[in-house]
């Protein structure tokens, strides 16, 4: 084959991405964690987070300006208070957000908005011996979940969701999976897995 190869790199000027999503129903607060990058170490900035139920936005927090300096490790993260209508659970998982978040300069323009991101707002945590999922004392019965090391097919959300239902069909309410090493080729995507675990 002939021809020009053009090259396309990342667009100039500041960037946000890989924003992570941490929810706690003991202090009724958000978190979004969000990577930026190409950043004017003179200018100031801020983020702001648009959710949204469906097609209709139920909030929208602003964070105070911040400086790149700020960062660590190229990410800053903004918490918030914030108590939504509904918490996801094991027995309403289709509870879910979506979250976008955009970066801002001073005068409020928005310079670069990252992907959006789909979360439930929960908290699972340990007191003692006791295991709880939105402050209700759960039991777990759990098993490894291998839909990722077992084939393109397998490692789909449907494949690992009808996996998680018969799982679910005899007690099981608690998956692990077995993402040994990092290297390519050691196991397929879990972003399927992780989609499919969300919504059963």
């Amino acid at each position: 084959l002939c021809g020009d190869v053009y090259l396309v790199g990342a667009p100039a000027g500041p960037r946000i991405s890989n924003v992570k999503v941490e929810t706690s129903v003991r202090k009724w607060q958000i978190t979004f964690d969000n990577a930026l990058a190409a950043l004017d170490p003179g200018a100031s900035y801020a983020l702001r987070a648009q959710i949204s139920d469906g097609d209709r936005q139920v909030a929208e927090i602003t964070s105070r300006p911040f400086q790149p300096s700020e960062l660590a490790k190229g990410r800053i993260p903004i918490t918030e208070n914030w108590r939504p209508e509904k918490l996801w659970d094991t027995h309403t998982p289709q509870n879910q957000y979506q979250v976008t978040v955009s970066l801002l300069d001073s005068s409020g323009k928005v310079l670069d908005t990252a992907l959006p991101v789909r979360f439930g707002f929960r908290e699972f945590w340990i007191e003692g011996r006791d295991f709880y999922l939105n402050g209700t004392r759960t039991y777990v019965a759990a098993i490894p979940l291998n839909n990722g090391q077992g084939g393109t097919a397998m490692a789909s959300y449907e494949a690992t969701r009808a996996t998680l239902q018969h799982f679910k069909s005899f007690g099981i309410n608690f998956v692990y999976t077995h993402n040994y090493g990092c290297e390519p080729g050691t196991h397929r995507s879990f972003s399927e897995v992780l989609r499919a675990a969300d919504d059963e």
